[in-house]
């Protein structure tokens, strides 16, 4: 049986990954930094227990999604030692793995790497300017994982937006939405000129999942829906789905420096990888969060 490590089970998508994995009859081994059910705790900082628990897993696939993932994240330093120390320790142990079996393994990265572009689509091979210590994080994560390219098989996924049930309010489409599901009268926000290219979290774990069990060469693909929708229309929308009206104010303590203002990506490889694009359209994934 195919057998899956998922790392970062904690966080907003590895729960999904693991109830898609499920689905679809793999074999799931899940770390987490804080052992919580049916997870393995581990510390990714900790090389000598990365390798050996791995070592013992002996994974066909691995998912690493482990990361700080939130922009705004304190101190900075974190975004280095985290999202490239721990990539960096899986790398290591993989390579040593006493019998290797893998078929591939899927590090996330992030759209954000792309920062200010002045294309109106975004594809793989666009330039990347980083503008915050999150994205540049992910720049370096990528960069070190080309050095690996000829020791593993290695596919690295550049999700743009995302989100679904769970995802915590620190985020900005859970706090929208929480808002209207509270009836509240008011809701702070930063900028609303911004526009993003948004996908549904079901989706990005179904695209993990067909991504780790196939055997490529090394490749980098966007995973996006392609469509572009602005802040203003996910106000709408949700407006729209609860039959209620609130006031937005835009508040510049809330605005980021160096803010991206539009972020849409191209499918086409993706979708040449997957043969398939995601299902559910940014009103589907609104109303389900406002469901719950």
């Amino acid at each position: 049986m195919h057998k899956i490590l998922i790392t970062g089970f904690t966080g907003f998508t590895g729960k999904y990954v693991l109830q898609e994995a499920r689905k679809r009859g793999l074999n799931a081994i899940c770390f987490s930094e804080d052992g919580s059910s049916s997870s393995l705790l581990i510390n990714l900082l900790d090389y000598t227990a990365v390798r050996e628990k791995i070592e013992e897993i002996r994974p066909s696939s691995v998912v690493h999604l482990a990361a700080i993932s939130h922009v705004l994240h304190e101190p900075a330093s974190d975004f280095y030692a985290v999202n490239i120390g721990g990539t960096r320790n899986i790398l290591q142990a993989l390579s040593e793995l006493s019998r290797n079996n893998l078929v591939n393994n899927i590090f996330a990265s992030s759209a954000n790497i792309y920062g200010n572009s002045s294309k109106v689509e975004l594809d793989e091979e666009t330039s990347l300017r980083p503008v915050n210590d999150y994205g540049l994080s992910k720049k370096t994560m990528e960069e070190l994982l080309v050095l690996w390219k000829d020791k593993l098989p290695i596919t690295i996924t550049r999700p743009f937006n995302y989100t679904g049930r769970g995802q915590v309010d620190s985020f900005l489409i859970p706090k929208i939405v929480n808002a209207f599901k509270q009836k509240k009268n008011c809701l702070e926000l930063g900028n609303l000129e911004i526009s993003r290219d948004f996908s549904d979290v079901r989706f990005i774990a179904q695209a993990y999942l067909s991504l780790a069990i196939q055997s490529p060469q090394f490749r980098v693909i966007n995973l996006c829906s392609g469509n572009l929708t602005s802040i203003k229309e996910i106000i709408s929308i949700c407006a729209t789905l609860t039959n209620h009206n609130l006031k937005v104010i835009s508040n510049p303590d809330f605005c980021r420096k160096n803010e991206i203002m539009k972020l849409k990506g191209s499918t086409a490889r993706m979708e040449k990888a997957l043969g398939y694009k995601s299902p559910y359209s940014i009103r589907e994934t609104l109303s389900w969060m406002l469901s719950k």
